[in-house]
């Protein structure tokens, strides 16, 4: 008999983060593996319907059903109307053997609708709150969704250590890191080009390091992502002047914008809770591109074996950053290398183990 899946996304589909990148191309490498998966959205359908061809190459995908409820009534949005309106139509739908999600708001929602569920850490939440009264109430929140799961995926084991510690889970969590698409058949890369960026531009990338030290070294840098008014706004922050800028692209694009780098950055600032337990989806693009790669010594490279071509900055510090552009040798060598470990990261392969996670007792 087929799994039927219910990947619940309490959020508005906006086809530009990250995370739903990652909630797409899994939903696709399960339906593709034999698993009839239901995607549920807050909104966003025409967004979702681009981004799907974008990942996919197509609208459709044999096994992924697209499902887009509202959380608004009016002029008011609310998760408590998305709830709502999620209860009313899951039951006019044949039941669902299992639900998956990575947001804490999905789990009361989920638990209520009597659907056990897969709940998968990428961040410690708790720990992001900027004042104590919205701590206390996500650390209440994440308790509970971590507490009441049915089974617990990680992407990597540093986080499930530090989400067992800061709350006392006695449950074992399955690690299963990001992923890329398959890597291409040759390495884009070019030891005369500039190192590139790739990704989002909010203060926690570690961006402004970056920069900062490629003006030092006078090194050539690329930066793609963000929009006119997020580079704007860097811009001010730090002297951006002889950085090459372009705004972000698809998924799809992504090779072609980072033809003829000498290696991509990973800048990530792990001082701030959101960076800590990063497991940054760019460096697998770099890595599917043939890109060798300088990143922040992130806790979450443990879980993935990373090998010579992923050069670990020992910091997030300018001066870190300094030193490792000024030191980097390309080497041909890593870029093969990476190609090579992009085939271990796919989104297929992802979904073989998420797939095995779900069948454990």
């Amino acid at each position: 008999m087929q799994t039927r899946l219910i990947y619940l996304y309490s959020e508005e589909w906006t086809g530009r983060r990250a995370r739903e990148v990652h909630t797409l191309s899994t939903c696709v490498a399960l339906a593709q593996a034999g698993v009839d998966v239901t995607l549920v959205t807050a909104g966003g359908q025409d967004e979702l319907h681009e981004q799907l061809a974008d990942i996919a190459g197509t609208e459709e995908v044999p096994g992924l059903n697209l499902v887009v409820l509202s959380r608004a009534l009016g002029p008011i949005r609310s998760t408590a109307i998305f709830s709502r309106n999620f209860n009313y139509w899951v039951q006019t739908v044949p039941s669902f053997q299992m639900a998956y999600t990575i947001h804490l708001k999905a789990g009361p929602i989920l638990r209520q609708a009597g659907i056990p569920y897969t709940y998968e850490a990428h961040e410690i939440f708790a720990q992001t709150a900027q004042n104590p009264v919205r701590q206390r109430k996500l650390h209440l929140l994440e308790s509970q969704v971590l507490q009441q799961a049915a089974k617990l995926i990680a992407t990597s084991a540093p986080l499930a250590m530090g989400l067992g510690t800061w709350f006392s889970i006695g449950k074992d969590f399955t690690i299963v890191p990001n992923a890329g698409l398959p890597p291409l058949a040759h390495s884009v890369s070019d030891p005369e080009g500039p190192f590139v960026y790739c990704g989002g531009i909010a203060d926690w990338k570690g961006l402004d390091a970056a920069i900062t030290a490629a003006s030092e070294v006078k090194a050539p840098l690329r930066v793609i992502g963000g929009t006119v008014e997020e580079w704007r706004a860097l811009a001010e922050k730090v002297d951006c002047s002889a950085v090459e800028w372009r705004p972000r692209v698809s998924l799809r694009e992504v090779p072609e914008a980072l033809l003829g780098a000498r290696a991509g950055l990973v800048p990530t600032n792990l001082d701030v809770p959101a960076g800590e337990y990063s497991c940054p989806m760019k460096l697998f693009d770099y890595a599917r591109c043939g890109l060798p790669v300088l990143t922040t010594a992130l806790p979450a490279l443990q879980s993935l074996h990373i090998g010579t071509w992923c050069l670990e900055v020992p910091s997030p510090s300018t001066g870190s950053w300094i030193d490792a552009l000024r030191q980097f040798e390309y080497d041909p060598a890593h870029a093969e290398a990476a190609l090579k470990w992009a085939e271990e990261h796919t989104w297929e392969i992802r979904a073989a183990q998420i797939m095995r996670a779900l069948d454990a007792a």
